[in-house]
């Protein structure tokens, strides 16, 4: 048998110049409603995640816009082989939510 799956590979050597105009691509995206967050059998998580802390179309986009360069992490090859020419860059946004009447600072990934 053999294995086909590519391996995934994580990236942590982009300059300052390439997050900066990824983030610019995004935040452009976000502002023109050209995106989704994933709510699905495979992304329950995402779905207890917004409905925990009542994260509304507004709230989302208020943190989608504050992720800055300096909440990059990393980037990794996309293992699925349909988007396999694409990179995803991962960012940690650290941001005060409420949960259920608590205010809560919650690392958003």
């Amino acid at each position: 048998m053999v294995n086909t799956k590519k391996e995934t590979k994580k990236y942590t050597d982009l300059t300052p110049d390439e997050i900066k105009a990824y983030l610019s691509k995004f935040r452009k995206f976000i502002l023109d409603d050209k995106y989704s967050i994933a709510q699905n059998e495979n992304r329950q998580e995402n779905m207890d995640f917004i409905e925990d802390y009542k994260i509304d179309t507004k709230k989302e986009k208020e943190i989608l816009l504050g992720i800055q360069y300096d909440d990059f992490c990393y980037a990794v090859d996309n293992d699925n082989k349909e988007f396999s020419h694409e990179k995803l860059y991962i960012f940690c946004k650290c941001q005060e939510l409420d949960y259920w009447g608590t205010l809560e600072n919650v690392d958003i990934y």
